[in-house]
Order: C-alpha cells, then structure tokens, then sequence
C-alpha cells in the first residue's frame, strides 16, 4: 500500500465486424487500468489462470525450496493466496473458478509419472477427485455457476476424451471421430461447452469444436479457405460466441466465432500468430499474440478498437511485460502472467482493474522545478478531503476501504504530498516546491478523495 462473462442484440451489428477489423482503429495508448502482482506462496514465480465476478483468481504458485507449484486461490489479489494442496503429489494447479468460489484444475499424486495427474474440485475446503475415464490422468479446466466442469481424461485406449462433470458424474463428451481425441476447455452458464477434437482425416488435423447442452458436437471449421488446416477453441461466454486461435491462408490468427460464422480477429503487429483465451459476455476478449517465449503479447480486443496490447493500457514507467492474458470478468478485470522488465526468468501473475476516474486533474504549473507548483483538482464533492499523490512508476495501488471494482490508483507506491479540502465548486489546490533534482524527471500525479474511492486521471508530466 502507499506510504503517509449475455446480450443477443451484439449480432445484429456483427455484420459490420469484418470491416472493424480490416481497419482497426489503432487508437491512441490509455491508461485505462491498474496493473497488481499476484503475490506467490514464498517461491518466484506466480500464474494467473481464471477470475470470477468478485475478483478472485485461481492459478499457481511456486513454493520455496523446489517444492514444485500448488494450486492457489487470490480472494484478495494484494496478499498472499490460499494452498489448496492437492493428491499428495508434488504439483497443483487451478485453471477455472466460479462465482461460488468452486475451484478446478488437476494435481498429481504419489506414485505416478511425471505427467499423470488427477482432475479436482475444490470446494469448501475439500478436495474432490473428478475421476477417469480408466487411464493415468485427467485435467479440469472450467466450471460455470452451475458447477457443471468440463476438462479432457484419458481413456482405456490412451486417448484424450473430452468430458463434463456433474452431481458426481464425469461423462464422455463425443468427438468428431470415435477414435481420435477430444479436449474441452471451457463452459458456459447454459451448459454448451467449447474445445477441440481431431478430424478424421490422415493426418488427424485439430479443428474448434462446440458441444451443446445434450453433448452434440459440431466442426467450428478453420479460417483457411476450405477448412485447411488446424484450429482450436478456448473460451465462450453465455451467448454462446466462441473465442481461439486458427490457421489462415498465411499465418495463425485468433478467432471469434458466432451462429456459424467464424471472423478472423488477426494479430498483433510484428508477431506470427495469436490466440483469443476468453470472452465476456460485454464481447471484449484477451489472449496472447506470439513470437516465441519471452516476446509473447497479451492483447484486449474489442469492437471498435481492435486489437491492443495490454502494455499500452497502463500507467508509464511500470515496468511489466504481460505475456498471457487468460481470463476476463464481465467487470472488465482480467488476469494472466507476465514478467518483470529486467527480470524474464520470474514469471509472475498479473491482476488488472479498469480504474474510473471522476475528478479532473491540470498539470503542475509552472512545471518547472526548483519552483512553487500548482496542482489543481475539480469535480470533486465540496468539502471533500483530497489527498494529492506522485510516484516515479505507474503500476496499481489498492486505496484502503475501497473494493477494487471501485477504484484503484495506478501509482506504484504513491507518496503523499499534501492534501487539500474542496471548495464550494468542487475545486481543491495545494502549492508545493519541486526540488531542482526533478528537472528532465517524469513524475505521475494522481488525487484521491478515500472515503469516496474517487480518483482524478493520472498526469504524467516531465518537468523543465
């Protein structure tokens, strides 16, 4: 702290889609969230893999001593998470949450091999072994609010069959061919799941696939002419729109599929191929567009802007790399991994929230350092107590008593300058001496009003 995922009416306007995305408006860089690490368990490295509506964050964590990753639960993404443990195995980890705060994932066990592991539901405590369908391993991958969990198991015959788990019951998923494999990797609050399965062709290429209520598959296709090609679905909110990545004529590009039409959403600049992870039900979907580990970007698209890093939407100065964006909330948050700059070998897990702001903030004036400047807020409520704070970084913050679906500040360990009560128009001032050090110095100036959570927009200001 500081010092001192349904609206139908969206398909009407998809007939404009393809041209929203043939001419993506690259708009300008927005500092539209406050970005938070994922504090790990006492190791380096932290991973997050899937949020619900009230914030929380399944995923990873390393422990200390090479004692492998557990399976970890953020109800509160500023402290450290809770073990959820697992078979007695060395490893754990949790790829889906719903908003009961039912987790999923798998775990590995005693006596098994590097890669056998066991599909789990946390809940209330307990650890609940999902089963197999008679082999050695079985992953859950999500849950919606019914509780219904969808993953992949492997059969007596050693293939990957997709499944869905409920009341107790896990039960096969069909695929596109009986003897090839299938994997599920995610569901929607209406019981339709999304994945891929393996054509029957020679070469058993993968393709998106769909399966409804009643277990029905069906071939999402590719985006290459005539089906070519491989493709693969991840995630799919209530409306049943289905997100993933897709070969095309030329390259590799993430997809958003919907009533039969699949629309190529394409890629960042510079990188070879993208994959859309997940789809709220207000249609902004994030993933990752690739180069190869490091130089993977995590992207938001949304209509009307297209594709953006998500580097580009906070604070200057913060120094992160986001790699992977997994998962988003209908409130906009979204969580993945990234890393450090300066320190690529420590993958840790991110947590953002959109920041609101009400209260409008001028640029320190003069702006000229070794001199009294003016830092002036309006719209604030008269009276208002309005704390006024600076940092050298941007990141996030958490503003003490106040949910982060609020507000949160994106300073990274803001200090206090002062602060000022607001007059009868809502205007509050407070002059200060900028030490002559700050001359050719960026700084990041925000106001709070806390018991309010209201929060100004940053002001990023370089002094003469």
């Amino acid at each position: 702290m500081y010092q001192n995922k349904s609206n139908r009416v969206w398909a009407v306007v998809l007939g404009i889609l393809t041209t929203l995305i043939t001419e993506q408006v690259h708009a300008q860089s927005e500092y539209r969230y406050a970005v938070l690490p994922l504090p790990t368990l006492g190791g380096e490295h932290s991973y997050g893999w899937s949020l619900n509506e009230l914030g929380h964050v399944a995923g990873s964590a390393s422990v200390p001593n090479n004692g492998g990753f557990h399976a970890a639960l953020w109800t509160d993404v500023t402290a450290p998470p809770l073990d959820l443990g697992g078979f007695g195995g060395r490893n754990s980890d949790a790829r889906g949450v719903n908003s009961s705060g039912d987790v999923v994932g798998w775990a590995t066990y005693p006596g098994g091999g590097s890669f056998d592991r066991r599909a789990f539901l946390w809940r209330n405590g307990e650890m609940i072994d999902l089963g197999t369908f008679g082999g050695d391993w079985a992953e859950a991958w999500a849950i919606n609010d019914v509780g219904q969990v969808v993953g992949y198991a492997r059969s007596p015959d050693d293939k990957a069959w997709a499944f869905i788990w409920e009341n107790g019951e896990m039960r096969h998923l069909e695929g596109l061919h009986p003897t090839r494999n299938h994997e599920a990797y995610g569901i929607n609050n209406n019981g339709i799941a999304a994945g891929y399965a393996w054509d029957a062709s020679e070469f058993g290429l993968k393709h998106a696939v769909l399966w409804d209520a009643d277990g029905r598959v069906r071939d999402l296709g590719t985006l290459a002419p005539n089906n070519e090609g491989q493709s693969g679905a991840k995630g799919i909110n209530d409306a049943g729109y289905v997100v993933g990545g897709s070969d095309t004529r030329a390259s590799h590009s993430a997809f958003l599929w919907v009533d039969g039409v699949m629309y190529d959403l394409g890629r960042l600049e510079g990188k070879i191929g993208a994959w859309a992870e997940d789809i709220n039900n207000h249609n902004q979907i994030v993933g990752y567009s690739t180069r190869g580990y490091p130089n993977d970007d995590a992207f938001i698209w949304e209509q009307g802007r297209g594709m953006q890093r998500l580097d580009e939407l906070i604070a200057p100065n913060a120094r992160w790399r986001f790699n992977v964006a997994w998962d988003i909330s209908d409130s906009g948050q979204i969580c993945g991994w990234g890393y450090r700059l300066g320190s690529p070998g420590t993958t840790v897990g991110f947590f953002l929230t959109p920041v609101n702001p009400t209260m409008e903030m001028l640029p320190p004036s003069p702006g000229r350092a070794g001199e009294s400047n003016t830092l002036t807020v309006s719209n604030c409520t008269p009276g208002a107590t309005v704390q006024f704070l600076y940092s050298r970084n941007g990141g996030g913050a958490r503003i003490p008593g106040c949910d982060l679906q609020q507000n949160a500040l994106q300073l990274d360990s803001p200090t206090v300058i002062g602060t000022a009560i607001a007059d009868g128009n809502g205007v509050a001032t407070i002059t200060r001496t900028v030490p002559p050090i700050a001359r050719n110095q960026t700084i990041l100036f925000q106001a709070l009003v806390q018991n309010e959570c209201a929060i100004s927009q940053l002001v990023v200001f370089r002094f003469e």
